[in-house]
């Protein structure tokens, strides 16, 4: 029994933490004898071993442990706010300060954001500007009306890559992306030509960024012409102007690519596409779109249409 001497001299004092160590060594020492050392009843030991746990705790641990895959999925980002929202939408009736609260007794903790202030694109190019159609107003009453796109670094194995992405206004979706080796148009191209094999945006469609030479090149506006698209340029250094594209980047970079390291430009791209396809795409919940995701949103859109 020095076992159990060892630990009771270590703060093993309450009635509880003694009935719990002696159910979890009755494998290596006679329940009676561990019972005399720590002066506890045999009875009161199997009293509390065969206990019936009440309906509010059997809840609240069912409760918890979907809470826990909820923040594993989420990439460890929800905090209870968002987690209480997922929680609703899957029938379960709690109220916040009860998933707050569950969670802080697990230590679970949403991750902290970190700001991005990435310089990409090249603006001193002397090539025309298009005037910006949005003026800020990030809004579109239906899909493919009005989209926006801008262009990030990330380092892989140390060396610099660029991912391009275009975003749908309406709700928030990244209907193209393309991760590649150089800042050349070709790269910008190809992530356009994909978002509108995909989502085939409306007639006249906005198609807003920032005054990057890629974007003011003229093949590029060449695409969009082909396409029947408008385009809009931010103002001379006003990163606000593109806040939704500048938005989704501060996102992926805090939450998810911060936290990873990619070996290989194959690696990356699969891990983007998983992010963004999968997660970002299907599932994140956004406050904007009533705490639904971008696809969901798109869908609600289109069953109230048909």
């Amino acid at each position: 029994m020095k076992k159990v001497n060892r630990h009771f001299h270590k703060g093993l004092t309450t009635k509880i933490g003694k009935y719990q160590f002696i159910k979890d060594n009755k494998s290596c020492f006679k329940v009676v004898k561990m019972c005399k050392a720590l002066e506890v009843s045999k009875s009161g030991f199997y009293n509390w071993k065969n206990r019936k746990l009440s309906r509010r705790k059997v809840f609240n641990l069912l409760l918890l442990t979907e809470i826990k895959q909820i923040h594993t999925e989420s990439f460890e980002i929800y905090g209870s706010p968002k987690i209480h929202k997922i929680l609703l939408s899957k029938g379960y009736l709690c109220n916040k300060k009860l998933v707050e609260r569950l969670m802080k007794i697990a230590n679970l903790r949403s991750k902290t954001v970190k700001k991005f202030h990435p310089t990409t694109t090249k603006s001193n190019h002397g090539k025309s500007i298009s005037p910006n159609l949005l003026k800020r107003n990030f809004t579109s009453k239906m899909p493919g009306c009005v989209w926006c796109s801008d262009i990030t670094y990330l380092e892989i194995n140390g060396r610099w890559f660029y991912l391009t992405t275009i975003i749908d206004l309406y709700n928030r979706e990244i209907v193209g992306w393309d991760l590649s080796e150089s800042l050349e148009t070709n790269s910008l191209i190809s992530c356009l030509d994909k978002a509108v094999k995909l989502h085939k945006p409306k007639r006249n469609c906005i198609f807003h960024s920032d005054r990057g030479i890629q974007y003011a090149s003229k093949e590029f506006r060449m695409k969009l012409n082909d396409n029947k698209m408008k385009q809009s340029m931010s103002r001379k250094g006003n990163c606000w102007d593109n806040a939704v594209s500048e938005s989704f980047f501060k996102t992926l970079k805090s939450e998810f690519i911060r936290h990873v390291k990619f070996k290989s430009i194959e690696e990356a791209k699969k891990n983007l596409f998983f992010y963004i396809e999968i997660f970002y795409n299907r599932k994140r919940i956004h406050s904007t779109l009533g705490f639904t995701s971008p696809i969901v949103f798109r869908k609600l859109y289109e069953k109230r249409c048909a």
